[in-house]
């Protein structure tokens, strides 16, 4: 009986963390880490929170899952990671959700950012986000939006809105440049106004 205790323990710790959801206090755990660009910091407490919450499909993990690959583009700015180690990281979400930081959303003729832009790709509208590193030194991540229900951008225009869907593919730079790092491309797309907490 001993023995079968034994043997069971272990399935049932990892059943429990499987089990598991990323809270909102988890999430406000990463937000210093990335305030300070400590991108290694970032990347490692969201590790740790995505591998104990594979069974959670809430914005909460989709948020914390981009702030993963977020901070691990960081990580290559910094050469803390090569370009090679971000794909390979970033491919384990492809077909997961993905939901984005809140940006301004900009008319498509500025040019900005850390913002949303609506452009027509093909003769279909999808959103863009240019995101950067606080010295705007490094494009991080380019994130490319096709949207799954109509969007009306001059609704848009002027309000902070949080982008999110399904990951779909993933590109580093080909060669290993730090002027950009990533390419996320996200499919079944939202776009929400974010109001005040």
């Amino acid at each position: 009986m001993k023995y079968i205790l034994t043997l069971l323990f272990p399935l049932f710790a990892a059943l429990t963390s499987y089990e598991q959801v990323i809270t909102y206090d988890d999430f406000k755990s990463v937000i210093p880490f990335l305030q300070k660009e400590d991108f290694k910091g970032a990347f490692e407490k969201t590790s740790q929170l995505l591998s104990s919450t594979q069974n959670d499909s809430s914005d909460l993990r989709g948020i914390v899952t981009y702030m993963n690959i977020f901070s691990a583009a960081g990580m290559v700015s910094l050469d803390q990671m090569t370009h090679a180690d971000l794909l390979k990281n970033a491919n384990k979400f492809v077909g997961q959700r993905l939901v984005m930081s809140a940006h301004p959303c900009i008319d498509s003729s500025s040019k900005g950012y850390n913002s949303l832009q609506f452009v027509t790709n093909d003769g279909q509208l999808q959103g863009m986000t240019i995101t950067a590193n606080n010295q705007k030194t490094n494009i991080l991540c380019f994130e490319y939006f096709k949207y799954s229900d109509p969007i009306n951008p001059s609704a848009l225009i002027g309000k902070n809105v949080r982008c999110g869907g399904t990951l779909s593919s993933v590109e580093v730079n080909p060669n290993n440049s730090k002027v950009w790092i990533s390419r996320l491309h996200v499919n079944n797309a939202f776009a929400r106004e974010m109001t005040p907490r």
